[in-house]
């Protein structure tokens, strides 16, 4: 629910106007009626567990930073369901509107805000335990009017042992600024944000986008020179950006500092390096609450949960500290003398201490492990942060592992790996390109020297109005049917069949109703679907040829859907509905679909949805629905429902798809806040997310049997 205008918060914060919205929440902008500032309201309202434990996980790990690059959290409570962070405002435009704007950026003013994010993500991973904000991009990044560079959305970050592996869960992908490791089960860094960066300074250099870490992991793209976008850039900053990009993390930077070092200095002088004096303003009175009786109230008639971050600041980032003129004028002039020659002999310490390109590191107190060429990992020391916050470059000596380290993922020196599933490709849907209408997709699934999975060939097929959905392949690989809206308030959803190079689009079935869960036959002679047409809105089977000859209906007064081919075609299996019951039970295509008016596994699988078939014809993945809890199970045919196992267990995974071999098995999940396309050996383990993509949802894969 948004949140109206004069809307009051805990009897504070009073809603102006929203700055931003998503899939869980929004974001809005609104004044603190007791400190008399302009806040960021930030609201979560995922009702799951995880997301909010994410949300909360932001703003514990915001309130313990205090940067000038960073934003700061002022307070957060919750109000029903819903969680509320309340943060300085930041006003100005993020580096992504920027450029859209203005197209691409003079070289010495990327420099100037490439070093000031350079401090703050030095903060950031020198902090104990490191901060790893793996989501460094242009539309992260906000320029205030003053010329600050505020680094934003912590949504994905983490704060742990840099040498324990990310959670799936906690993962997030923005491609062409995430670097390769952030996929499948790599562990992220601070070689991570260095890659965001440098991929980000590309973008404003070049009013371009850097071409996705995963393909040119693969070896299908390569990244396109920044002097052939920008004569304007040099070659050594050129060098130095596209080193930071380098596939392999050994081969970056050892640290963000270092990196930001070699850049260079740019003429413009940053906020800690110019004397501003206070601007001398006549003080103007303080404006009362509004006192509305048409506003609306939320919080404040009840206690709430709330858990103090911080005591508020105030006044916010973006404005200067209001100055208290002295009565000691006498000590004005001695102060500034003073000033100036701390100011002097500081700046010529820093330069020395830390600009200067010194090849002396401090000791070493604590151990991050690198990226190698070969499969041990090398364990490299890392400074200790001075006094002043600011270390010196990681040194390069390096020591061997001890038996108790836990082996690094190496990205081999090879540009392309095996694809899985028999060379498969997977059809999908994605609302990527829009954030609202789902597309069909294919993309094939690769496996790495080490073991992980990536997905990489992503291709689109369909570009025109109206959400796809339920991809299925014919037998011979060319063809796919899907179910498409049509935009007519009687002709629904409709089928259509397109060729796997995205030719040949064409509306396969034009009846009134929603045409869903399309399976081609083995044979290739048959789809049959799901259609709701009846006045009643109960769901039924029919069936066609595909040529859209010979539609006829095969339910008669049950509630029929999802239907599934045997392999073999001997049985036609579907999912019959019972009170809160899901039974499976089946036609014989061999018999004229006559319904067998038995059930398979009668008695024993209850909770039945999206049966799949293994192609080798021995295993049954299912969905077990039970209210609002769903997991992938397996079963194996032969035994009845007698030989059950269950593959997940975060109540929110369906839709199981079989690879060509019965190896793996494909399924979706929202475990991640949003739904994604993961996969999975046959007995649940090495469960990867493919799609990794947090400002997107990707669903019903199905692979190409080959």
């Amino acid at each position: 629910m948004d949140l109206e205008y004069n809307t009051f918060l805990r009897d504070r914060y009073r809603v102006e106007k929203q700055l931003g919205k998503g899939g869980m929440g929004a974001v809005y902008l609104a004044l603190d009626t007791v400190l008399q500032t302009k806040v960021a309201v930030k609201i979560n309202q995922n009702p799951r567990q995880e997301g909010r434990e994410q949300f909360l996980q932001e703003a514990r790990l915001l309130a313990g930073l205090r940067h000038p690059n960073l934003p700061r959290v002022i307070d957060y409570f919750v109000i029903e369901d819903s969680q509320y962070l309340v943060m300085d405002f930041i006003p100005g435009d993020d580096l992504g509107t920027i450029v859209k704007r203005d197209g691409k950026q003079e070289v010495d003013k990327v420099l100037y805000w490439a070093k000031q994010l350079g401090k703050a993500l030095n903060y950031l991973h020198t902090q104990e335990p490191p901060v790893i904000h793996r989501d460094i991009k242009p539309g992260n990044i906000k320029i205030t009017p003053r010329g600050e560079v505020i680094l934003v959305d912590f949504g994905i970050a983490k704060s742990s042992d840099i040498s324990q592996e990310t959670s799936t869960g906690a993962r997030g992908l923005t491609p062409g600024y995430s670097p390769p490791e952030q996929y499948g089960s790599g562990r992220t860094g601070h070689y991570s944000d260095q890659f965001g960066l440098a991929a980000t300074l590309y973008n404003v250099l070049t009013n371009e986008k850097p071409v996705d870490a995963v393909e040119r992991l693969l070896g299908q793209a390569t990244l396109k020179p920044i002097h052939e976008l920008n004569p304007d850039v040099p070659p050594h900053i050129e060098d130095i950006i596209t080193r930071a990009l380098s596939i392999k993390p050994e081969d970056r930077y050892s640290s963000i500092l270092e990196f930001v070092q070699a850049l260079g200095q740019s003429s413009i002088p940053s906020p800690d390096e110019t004397m501003i004096a206070p601007v001398r303003t006549t003080p103007t009175p303080k404006p009362q609450p509004v006192m509305n009786t048409e506003a609306t109230r939320v919080g404040a008639s009840s206690p709430v949960p709330s858990t103090p971050i911080s005591t508020p600041p105030s006044y916010p980032i973006s404005q200067p500290v209001p100055q208290q003129k002295s009565k000691l004028i006498w000590l004005i002039p001695a102060i500034l003398i003073i000033g100036a020659i701390v100011l002097v002999g500081g700046g010529w310490f820093v330069w020395n201490t830390f600009l200067a390109n010194k090849e002396t590191p401090p000791p070493a107190t604590a151990n991050v492990i690198l990226f190698t060429e070969t499969s041990a990992p090398v364990i490299a020391p890392i400074e200790d942060p001075t006094s002043t916050n600011t270390p010196e470059p990681i040194p390069t000596e390096t020591l061997e592992p001890t038996p108790t380290d836990i082996p690094e993922p190496t990205i081999a020196p090879t540009l392309a790996y095996p694809s899985i599933g028999r060379d498969g490709i997977v059809a999908y849907v994605s609302d990527v390109e829009d954030g609202e209408t789902f597309q069909l997709w294919t993309m094939k699934i690769y496996q790495q020297p080490d073991g992980t999975l990536i997905a990489g060939d992503q291709t689109q097929l369909t570009t025109n109005p109206g959400s796809k959905s339920y991809p299925n392949w014919s037998p011979d690989g060319t063809k796919i049917v899907f179910s498409a809206e049509t935009g007519d308030s009687e002709n629904k959803i409709d089928l259509y069949t397109i060729n796997v190079d995205g030719s040949g689009l064409s509306n396969l079935i034009a009846f009134p109703g929603n045409e869903t869960e399309a399976a081609w036959s083995p044979d290739g002679q048959w789809i049959v679907f799901t259609i709701d047409n009846r006045t009643d809105g109960i769901k039924q089977l029919m069936i066609v040829h595909p040529n859209g000859t010979e539609l006829r209906r095969l339910s008669s007064d049950k509630q029929e859907f999802s239907p599934e081919w045997s392999p073999k075609m001997d049985r036609l299996v579907y999912v019959l509905p019972s009170s809160s019951l899901r039974y499976l039970w089946m036609r014989d295509p061999q018999n004229d679909f006559v319904d067998l008016d038995r059930d398979m596994f009668f008695m024993r699988l209850k909770y039945m949805g999206d049966p799949a078939w293994s192609p080798d014809a021995v295993w049954m993945a299912y969905t077990n629905v039970q209210g609002r809890t769903q997991d992938v199970y397996l079963t194996r045919i032969q035994s009845f429902g007698m030989e059950v196992k269950r593959l997940t267990n975060t109540t929110f995974d369906s839709y199981p798809a079989w690879s060509p071999d019965s190896k793996w098995i494909l399924f979706q999940s929202n475990r991640d806040t949003n739904m994604e396309i993961y996969i999975m050996d046959i007995d649940g383990q090495n469960q990867t997310n493919l799609t990794l993509n947090p400002e997107s949802s990707e669903m019903h894969p199905a692979w190409q049997l080959k």
